[in-house]
């Protein structure tokens, strides 16, 4: 039997183009030649079962979602096909039917019956949402915003395509606009094995852009075990000066939030609480003395000691062993 394949573009549904194809077959003898036609219509299929999660009428499970337990509908026997774990949350209490004669409807009437209300408490709803769109469409438009949730997501449920997906969607997605967004939304899913693969992808970014990245105001809404995970980085291409400007900025914006106070005088000191967790990943001998004592002491939130210490192992490096003061100065 030969085949043929064409692809024709058809008229808009809901205003987006769909795609039909049609596969025409030649049969052999001994059946005789005939000719069939497969017709196919994937893309409008996809777009109909996307409608069913605005439809609860049409769906028979509701999942409770995030911590405002955000209600997401979707069709069990759906789930249940393209996910082996759906498949045992949904239907392992179910008895196997073991002939059509065992699925008559007065077996139905079981007193095991499937549960109608979910909670999932692990994910954002916006996460949840695209992988039952995926689950119910076979498409999902993947996002660097909701990428760590929907990889761990995909991962839980054993989707692999998609979690392969976003995995190589990562390369495509890294930008000094996304990255710190990318980085704040992974905390969240930090329990997952798979945040730590894409997170390796994100830091060797960080690591050849790193005057960037550490200079951009979205940094600021990074966490600080985040921060402290950038700037350790042997790796990463930054001056220790930027390093120190990125850390103060950080913790200025932190107190700010905290207090909800602008930063004065008065104030520097609890300023400097915040930066003394940061001060062994920066290697103040390595600042020059000038920017030492013109930046980084009128800053107020550097002890004197570590500022003495960096300028006299600059006039004299045999003076000082820099490694019994700070895990940094042993570089």
């Amino acid at each position: 039997m030969s085949e043929i394949t064409e692809s024709y573009p058809s008229c808009d549904v809901d205003n987006e183009e769909s795609t039909y194809s049609y596969q025409t077959y030649k049969t052999e003898p001994p059946v005789g030649e005939e000719i069939l036609t497969k017709f196919e219509n994937r893309s409008a299929l996809a777009q109909d079962l996307n409608l069913l999660s605005g439809l609860p009428e049409l769906c028979d499970i509701i999942f409770l979602v995030g911590e405002d337990k955000q209600p997401v509908c979707a069709v069990r026997a759906i789930l249940a096909a393209r996910s082996r774990v759906f498949r045992k949350q949904l239907y392992s209490h179910v008895p196997r039917r073991c002939s059509l004669k065992d699925a008559a409807p007065r077996s139905i009437k079981s007193k095991s019956k499937p549960p109608n209300t979910i909670v999932v408490p692990e994910f954002e709803p916006s996460v949840f949402k695209q992988l039952i769109e995926y689950l119910h469409t076979g498409v999902c438009t993947l996002q660097p915003r909701t990428l760590f949730g929907l990889v761990n997501a995909a991962d839980h449920y054993d989707v692999e395509e998609l979690k392969q997906a976003c995995i190589n969607f990562v390369g495509q997605s890294i930008s000094t606009d996304t990255v710190c967004h990318m980085l704040s939304n992974a905390d969240r899913y930090i329990q997952y094995k798979s945040t730590k693969v894409l997170i390796q992808k994100v830091m060797e970014f960080i690591d050849r852009n790193g005057d960037e990245v550490l200079s951009l105001p979205s940094f600021s809404i990074l966490p600080k075990h985040v921060v402290q995970l950038i700037i350790s980085r042997e790796s990463l291409a930054v001056s220790e000066v930027n390093k120190f400007v990125a850390v103060y900025n950080w913790s200025k914006s932190q107190y700010e939030k905290e207090r909800c106070l602008p930063l004065n005088c008065d104030e520097k000191v609890k300023l400097s609480d915040i930066v003394e967790g940061f001060l062994d990943y920066i290697q103040f001998h390595k600042i020059p003395i000038h920017y030492l004592m013109n930046e980084v002491r009128q800053s107020g939130a550097v002890p004197d000691t570590i500022i003495m210490m960096a300028v006299a192992y600059q006039m004299d490096p045999a003076s000082i062993d820099v490694s019994k003061f700070s895990r940094s100065y042993s570089h």
